[in-house]
């Protein structure tokens, strides 16, 4: 009915009215009759939500570029037969070969329940067309990354009951647009920081971005205290260790470490950290000192206490992190370092994890690093979405560690190798500066 489904938020500019929705397959003999295709490969089925941006005509909206917002939706053929009852069973019962046939539908079944437990969260966005004559590029299309499962059975009843078959359109070609994915799905490994802004739910155009380049002639000399840091000695308080695709990242147990003073305004539990570096021929820190890029940085991410994650993203203060430059020079030990990379050629494919083992702590990869002499500065998540959330906090003095195991990281990932996973520094915004002079601007501590 007219005006009681709805979709906004995602990434769409606006609100936008469902009108319809309906599918898209092959035929009896063949289970590929998706339009969309995920590399390559082309599902059993494509449902099809089409939704008009709320105050325009079916007439405005496919002259607008962004009047139209389908949501497309995979369906994937299974071969269960024991559940034949339920929405899809109670649709397919309604499917006829009359062209034209409108049929009262009395059956109380909704969209939600078609959808079922799809993921919501993680889909591609892209600009596009209708997939139908007249083609009318005005069309925001969302592509969710979990197919429906249906039976393989229930699939087949739509070439069998309607007598269409192949009422699908070929893929078409790109010609330089670009297909984004929201934050909750994996982020392409070539994917560029220069299209971050883009993306659903992005922050990346803000003003407060990071990381950035620290000119110590700039800097404001205060008084901001020593930390407090609880667990920092607790050999086993890491729980399990990583390959993000992106990074090497270590998860922390819950609850078991704390960071707290320094001039931070709230006590923050301590979640995980990772690293940042370039190539076995460039420096990749994120951060810079005077332009000079360390070889590696480490990040200690923590949130503030008493908040979720969800929550703590969306306020200036929310999580509060600390970064360590890595220089390459022998330290007096090795020791927990050397147990720490031992553990990356168990996790050489993206997405492999492993419980961690070993009994090191935070205070063994830090080594003598001095925690008083520090930069400070508000700033963003240096990955999508880049919420402006973060507290920073820049050591001075680097972390030292063997050149061989600096080396050793970015070998890590898909086809053995991870490179220049870091982000570009961004300037301190002058205007922000001017209007925030205590908040914006770099504090060093000298106590």
């Amino acid at each position: 009915m007219e005006g009681e489904v709805e979709v906004t938020g995602g990434g769409l500019s606006g609100t936008y009215s469902t009108i319809q929705f309906h599918f898209h397959w092959s035929s009896t003999e063949h289970d590929q009759g998706s339009e969309h295709m995920i590399d390559g490969h082309r599902y059993a089925m494509e449902m099809h939500i089409v939704s008009l941006k709320k105050g325009l005509t079916a007439e405005q909206a496919v002259q607008d570029s962004e009047g139209i917002a389908v949501l497309g939706f995979f369906i994937n053929a299974t071969e269960d037969n024991e559940n034949m009852s339920g929405p899809w069973s109670n649709l397919t019962s309604y499917l006829t070969n009359t062209t034209g046939a409108a049929v009262d539908i009395s059956h109380h079944f909704s969209i939600k329940d078609l959808i079922g437990n799809v993921n919501l969260t993680k889909f591609y966005r892209y600009m596009g067309s209708l997939t139908t004559p007249n083609c009318s590029e005005a069309v925001m299309w969302t592509v969710f990354q979990e197919p429906i499962n249906v039976s393989k059975n229930l699939i087949k009843k739509f070439p069998m009951e309607t007598k269409l078959t192949n009422n699908y359109r070929p893929t078409q070609h790109l010609n330089e647009r670009r297909v984004f994915a929201s934050p909750a799905t994996t982020i392409p490994l070539n994917y560029q920081p220069s299209n971050w802004h883009v993306l659903p739910y992005s922050h990346c155009d803000g003003e407060r971005q990071s990381p950035i380049n620290i000119e110590t002639n700039t800097v404001i000399d205060k008084d901001l205290g020593d930390f407090s840091f609880t667990g920092f000695e607790n050999k086993k308080a890491i729980a399990k260790i990583t390959n993000t695709g992106h990074t090497v990242k270590c998860i922390l147990k819950d609850d078991v470490v704390e960071v707290s003073e320094g001039d931070l305004e709230y006590v923050y539990s301590t979640l995980q950290f990772h690293f940042h570096w370039g190539s076995q021929d460039s420096s990749g820190s994120e951060h810079t000192v005077d332009s000079h890029r360390y070889p590696m940085e480490m990040h200690i991410v923590n949130k503030r206490k008493g908040l979720t994650l969800d929550e703590a993203v969306k306020i200036p203060n929310g999580l509060a992190v600390l970064g360590f430059f890595i220089e390459t020079n022998p330290a007096p030990s090795m020791d927990a370092w050397n147990k720490l990379t031992h553990y990356l050629e168990n996790i050489t494919s993206v997405g492999a994890e492993v419980e961690f083992t070993e009994e090191i702590s935070i205070d063994d990869l830090l080594g003598n690093v001095n925690r008083k002499e520090y930069y400070r500065y508000n700033g963003s998540l240096t990955t999508p979405s880049c919420n402006e959330a973060v507290v920073w906090t820049v050591f001075k003095e680097s972390i030292k560690v063997d050149n061989k195991l600096v080396r050793a990281i970015p070998h890590l990932g898909v086809k053995g190798t991870i490179l220049n996973q870091w982000c570009a520094t961004l300037a301190l915004n002058q205007l922000y500066c001017i209007m925030q002079l205590l908040d914006a601007t770099l504090f060093k501590d000298n106590s």
